[in-house]
């Protein structure tokens, strides 16, 4: 009679499997966001009564900066760099060290809006098949890698046609929804799908909405990703 693996050798088997699926999702969905390894794009943050206009431009390692184009932010910069953010301020060379939960506009943090890479920040824990608001789609949870990241976890439902990402509910450490996330339909530009906008809401009703256009590859100025040295 033929002897059957132990139930553990069985599960050893799956979650390899299992996880390396996941991990491309996820290389598929952040794609949508990060088309080419270097880019420049146009950010249109939108909340009630107010709207801004940014440039953002992101690096090979995932740096990115964001600099302002509409009239009240023109001058003012953000800048990504790893775990950490600077805003740099008309009229002044200090660079102001803040957090990367540092919030632009309402819901909206300067990690949302700069850079959201899930395959970087965070390892898939399960995937499993679920349908959300009536499309076949897969739901993972995500764990994340670093605990510099305030969301520590991370529920992400993905279309399976097409691999598109449709929502993103981000969790504290306690379990608590910390704010949702709602992806726009792909467009294409230089024959590559981007994201067209994503929507942040907050549990208490705080709502921003992220439009994305004007996407370019390379033109990123390295010099840009400087601190500027205090003066003395």
């Amino acid at each position: 009679m033929r002897l059957l693996p132990p139930p553990a050798l069985l599960l050893a088997a799956v979650v390899p499997a299992l996880a390396q699926s996941g991990e491309e999702i996820l290389a598929r969905v952040d794609r949508l966001r990060h088309p080419w390894p270097s880019f420049t794009m146009e950010l249109t943050l939108k909340a009630p009564g107010v709207s801004q206009l940014w440039k953002v431009s992101a690096r090979e390692n995932g740096d990115a900066r964001l600099d302002g184009l509409s009239k009240k932010e023109k001058g003012r910069a953000v800048l990504l760099k790893g775990d950490q953010m600077w805003l740099l301020l008309p009229g002044t060379k200090r660079p102001l060290k803040v957090t990367p939960q540092q919030r632009l506009m309402g819901p909206a943090a300067g990690g949302d809006v700069a850079r959201t890479r899930f395959r970087e920040d965070y390892t898939v824990e399960t995937l499993a098949e679920e349908s959300l608001d009536g499309r076949a789609s897969w739901r993972l949870e995500l764990a994340a890698r670093r605990p510099a990241l305030s969301a520590r976890k991370v529920i992400l439902w993905v279309a399976k046609e097409g691999t598109l990402p449709l929502k993103a509910e981000f969790r504290l450490a306690s379990g608590k929804v910390q704010r949702t996330a709602l992806f726009g339909a792909p467009v294409e530009s230089h024959g590559q799908p981007v994201l067209s906008k994503m929507v942040i809401e907050e549990p208490s009703g705080g709502r921003a909405e992220l439009l994305f256009g004007n996407w370019g590859k390379g033109g990123v100025d390295a010099t840009a990703f400087e601190l500027p040295e205090p003066d003395r």
